[in-house]
């Protein structure tokens, strides 16, 4: 599901490493640097088992070449590649993340609550009001928890949490930043 044509219910960082700490926590892996990502997505269905969410892992032609995986949040239905899925259970850090993400959209759009609309006046969407930045921020948050990484460089950051350079250099930022978003 690409969401840049809409805008979703404000969001900060904040609030949204405040829902991934409760998601560790309600998992008993608040403590666990390295979140098991592939886990979590094949226990969904029992975890959202009043939703009747299920998921499937699709042939790589099934979807767009840019797309890694899709969400129908309207029928608790979620789809990813099977290399992205393969590349996710050999520790991938970019298809680790692809799946964080789409979690990022069902969570954050179903069970928090969010809410979107059509950007019909093509206005400017600010980053925290942008459904794509939630759920690039949710699953950066989810895998990269920063009271777990205090003090850790890039390279260890990305090697601990089996994310790639890229992801770890936006945390290991955030967690500078002062900005509220």
């Amino acid at each position: 599901m690409l969401l840049n044509n809409y805008i979703a219910t404000p969001l900060s960082r904040e609030k949204i490493r405040a829902l991934t700490l409760i998601i560790r926590k309600t998992l008993t892996l608040e403590k666990e640097i390295c979140f098991p990502i592939v886990e979590m997505l094949e226990a969904m269905p029992d975890l959202f088992i009043e939703n009747n969410f299920t998921f499937q892992v699709v042939s790589d032609v099934e979807l767009p070449q840019s797309i890694q995986g899709d969400v129908d949040i309207s029928n608790h239905y979620m789809r990813i590649k099977e290399s992205v899925y393969d590349g996710a259970c050999i520790g991938k850090g970019r298809d680790r993340f692809s799946i964080a993400h789409e979690i990022g959209h069902y969570i954050l759009l179903n069970a928090a609550g969010i809410s979107l609309q059509r950007n019909i006046s093509n206005r400017k969407v600010e980053a925290f009001e942008c459904p794509e930045w939630q759920a690039d921020c949710f699953a950066g948050e989810l895998l990269v928890p920063r009271h777990l990484v205090q003090g850790l460089d890039v390279n260890e950051i990305a090697k601990k949490c089996k994310v790639s350079l890229a992801a770890a250099h936006v945390q290991l930022q955030s967690s500078k930043n002062k900005r509220k978003w």
